[in-house]
């Protein structure tokens, strides 16, 4: 991937006709409405329609790929999540490189993956659930919303950094693994502080460590895991990328208009709602963010032999 460096001589004829935002989900989840509210934001600044247009199926892939293959006029942007990062570490037939398909354009928004675990295991913290799973003759298992989700690679880069050994339970979906989690039927799981706040507090669930490398704004007192493995660091995000060839001129255009926006209070207060942070960035920024975690859950995948196809 690549970026356009600076953002002073702006293009501000750009742009003379409607944009279009490929989103790689279905219409109406929490990725399809943040993405709306930036495209009416973008829409009252360009004075030009700003078209969301929902590409979802496999895994991401559908969408990624529809971007992947659009012209790079700069007028077809598309959002990148987690599965943007994760896919070229597990998947070897991707219809499309990562690395050198797109363009970073700018941050949207991050939300918190946290480790709870059923409220009845033994171990109260993460130093407690290491020793625990040393001390097991087998592994301790671990729900997830499926193969190759931030949950299950969470799960594996714990496994790595904490020597342990967990056995990865797959679900379709989150719904289904937090509330087998919340019966006791497996004892643990990484899932959105948003999903499982109201669990935590009602006391059907407990925190044992944090997977961001900052405490919870708004829930201090949990510890995070870098504490014990500086550098570990898992959330959710929400970023924009254009296909790669994108004008320089266009991609500064973009990344500036876009960055205001999502440093806006009028976006804050939209968005936190839906349980995430407005995280604004540069398109330099993202695309050290976009890097870095491309190389790290490929260590991931090749240490744990993860390999969908």
């Amino acid at each position: 991937m690549a970026y356009a460096a600076g953002v002073r001589a702006q293009d501000t004829s750009f742009p003379t006709r409607p944009v279009r935002i490929i989103v790689p989900f279905a219409a109406g989840g929490p990725t399809d409405v943040i993405v709306r509210i930036i495209a009416e934001a973008l829409s009252e600044r360009w004075k030009q329609p700003v078209v969301v247009e929902n590409r979802g199926g496999g895994g991401t892939i559908v969408g990624t790929n529809a971007l992947a293959q659009a012209a790079g006029d700069g007028y077809t942007i598309g959002v990148a999540t987690n599965s943007f990062v994760i896919n070229p570490a597990i998947r070897p037939r991707l219809p499309y490189d990562t690395a050198r398909a797109f363009t970073a354009v700018g941050m949207l928004v991050t939300s918190p993956f946290v480790l709870v675990a059923w409220p009845d295991l033994a171990p109260k913290n993460l130093a407690e659930l290491i020793a625990f799973a040393k001390r097991e003759s087998s592994p301790i298992a671990y729900a997830s919303p499926g193969p190759g989700t931030g949950g299950q690679m969470a799960g594996e880069l714990l496994q790595l950094k904490a020597g342990i050994r967990m056995e990865h339970v797959p679900y379709n979906g989150s719904a289904p693994a937090l509330t087998d989690v919340l019966a006791g039927r497996v004892p643990l799981m990484f899932d959105l502080w948003s999903s499982v706040r109201p669990y935590v507090e009602a006391g059907r669930l407990k925190v044992l460590a944090v997977a961001t490398d900052a405490p919870l704004p708004d829930a201090p007192q949990y510890p995070t895991i870098a504490t014990t493995f500086p550098g570990f660091s898992v959330s959710a995000f929400q970023a924009m990328v254009a296909p790669a060839g994108t004008p320089p001129a266009a991609i500064r255009r973009i990344a500036a208009d876009l960055r205001e926006v999502v440093a806006s209070e009028r976006f804050a207060t939209q968005v936190r709602p839906l349980g995430v942070e407005p995280a604004p960035s540069t398109a330099a920024e993202l695309e050290t963010f976009l890097q870095g975690e491309m190389a790290k859950w490929r260590e991931v995948a090749r240490s744990s032999n993860i390999v969908l196809e």
